[in-house]
């Protein structure tokens, strides 16, 4: 069998006819089955959990995953049997939040400079409407219609949405939970399945690129900033941390919007290694 794909009808049809091995999942120990011959196929530390823990569970009933939850074991299960997890939703289906993310806002990219410069446009425009304090202008001719958005940061944008990553990606959600790409995410890197890793990198980022970030989200995506770098370490089997890499970037694309919320600020004085992580994508 591929790891990553899913099964065929030959092997599903052995799978099936053993005995699943029981976990106990999470602090309230919710009882979980998977067969050890989908473990053996995605996770040698993991399928050495089994085996070491077999005498131990005749006793306890079943072998303790204490630190995971039952959603991220779900999603594990997911994707051992089919190939893809099921992305959660985070909020109903109903509900609605109305805003443009960075990938269809009509941008043009400049420096700070020319940012600054159209900030002082602006202000010469608001003069019109008679406000004190502004800056008057000699301007008499017709005050052009189209509005353009000027991002300094918009280069950053650009390399974050060429990001690519290899393999399938998680289902679809009309709005995504994203926080639990990570939380799958650190599973897959503590029980090194590093095709679970991939997809839920490549997952992530697509969410990312359609993420609509405005005042009632930027808490998710703190949580989901505060999460990674709590639960991972810079180097991780391989190199350096793919996830931190991943959600700095989209960080610091979105930096000043996010500054609005002072946990940020909080965040950074909290962990120097996402400080200076953040500064070296800035910089970069």
């Amino acid at each position: 069998m591929h790891v990553g794909r899913t099964l065929e009808s030959s092997n599903l049809s052995s799978i099936i006819r053993l005995s699943p091995y029981e976990f106990l999942v999470g602090a309230d120990r919710t009882r979980m089955v998977i067969h050890d011959s989908i473990v053996q196929n995605l996770s040698e530390p993991l399928s050495a959990l089994i085996h070491n823990g077999q005498m131990k569970e005749s006793i306890s009933g079943g072998g303790p995953l204490d630190d995971v939850d039952v959603d991220t074991f779900t999603g594990f299960c997911e994707f051992a049997y089919t190939g893809v997890y099921n992305t959660p939703t985070e909020y109903p289906e109903e509900m609605s939040i109305i805003t443009q993310s960075f990938t269809n806002i009509e941008t043009i990219a400049g420096s700070d400079a020319e940012f600054g410069k159209v900030q002082e446009d602006n202000e010469v425009f608001d003069s019109w409407s008679g406000k004190k304090g502004r800056k008057k202008s000699n301007w008499a001719g017709p005050i052009s219609p189209t509005v353009y958005t000027v991002y300094p940061y918009e280069q950053l944008r650009k390399s974050f949405r060429a990001r690519s990553f290899s393999g399938a990606e998680a289902s679809v959600s009309p709005h995504p939970c994203i926080l639990f790409h990570a939380k799958l995410y650190v599973f897959a890197t503590t029980y090194l399945i590093e095709p679970l890793q991939i997809q839920c990198l490549k997952s992530l980022h697509r969410d990312l690129c359609g993420f609509s970030l405005n005042r009632e989200t930027t808490s998710l995506i703190l949580d989901l900033l505060d999460f990674t770098y709590a639960h991972t370490g810079r180097y991780e089997p391989g190199g350096r941390s793919l996830l931190r890499n991943l959600v700095i970037h989209y960080v610091a694309c979105e930096v000043r919007t996010l500054l609005d919320d002072d946990r940020l600020q909080m965040l950074l004085d909290a962990d120097g290694e996402m400080g200076s992580d953040l500064v070296w994508r800035l910089a970069k």
